[in-house]
């Protein structure tokens, strides 16, 4: 059986004083989950999202947040944010020791675990994890900023991350982060994702007044 497809609006590229109408938009269009990046300045040279935002997001609704910890030691940030049954936490194998142990702590927190796989990491780490993970979330572009291009590659290792994670259970959800245009998207969903973060590429978050409209081309372009 096929996946469901779905989108996860990445927080980080709306304004602030956007939030409140774009949740409306969200909630109304009954969204699985919202995307919503965590940077340490270290792991890649950005700065994102904080716990305050994090928790003014949680009163404002009750959809899921992803939480992509792209930092160093992901398990020290995890206590960090008021992280609720639901919510989705993924982190990058590379920037722990053990990658296998916070996968099952963050089950343990009731949420869905995810691993990401950005450009240049091997897939590997995958078959070693395969066991806990809920969903995978695939970088299309190097991590760390929006609005970049499509690294080299990017539809095949699509689709091997898709065969591997179907020969063990094919309901891993496979995400894509970067670059998610409606054009890209055909051909994501093509060769095996389901989930697509999507940004300032998409333009689905260019206003909280045209999120409808875009959002349902996107979709439809989907199926």
């Amino acid at each position: 059986m096929a996946l469901s497809k779905f989108i996860s609006p990445s927080i980080m590229v709306p304004k602030i004083y956007e939030y409140a109408e774009y949740i409306k938009q969200f909630d109304r269009y009954d969204l699985s989950v919202i995307h919503f990046d965590v940077m340490d300045g270290h792991f890649v040279p950005n700065i994102m999202l904080g716990t305050s935002i994090f928790d003014d997001l949680k009163e404002m609704t009750n959809i899921p947040l992803d939480i992509h910890l792209m930092v160093h030691q992901p398990e020290n940030y995890i206590s960090m944010f008021n992280i609720k049954k639901d919510d989705w936490v993924s982190f990058h194998p590379e920037t722990t020791d053990h990658p296998y142990r916070l996968l099952q702590t963050i089950k343990e927190l009731g949420c869905r675990a995810g691993l990401v796989i950005s450009p240049g990491t091997p897939i590997s780490y995958l078959e070693e994890s395969i066991d806990q993970l809920d969903y995978v979330t695939l970088m299309t572009v190097n991590p760390g900023f929006a609005g970049q291009t499509l690294v080299p590659n990017t539809f095949n290792k699509i689709r091997r991350i898709r065969n591997l994670l179907d020969s063990y259970d094919s309901k891993i959800d496979l995400v894509v982060d970067g670059n998610t245009t409606p054009e890209n998207s055909i051909n994501m969903a093509k060769n095996g994702a389901n989930g697509f973060v999507v940004g300032s590429a998409s333009k689905i978050l260019k206003s909280p007044s045209t999120f409808g409209e875009f959002y349902e081309k996107y979709m439809d372009n989907l199926k």
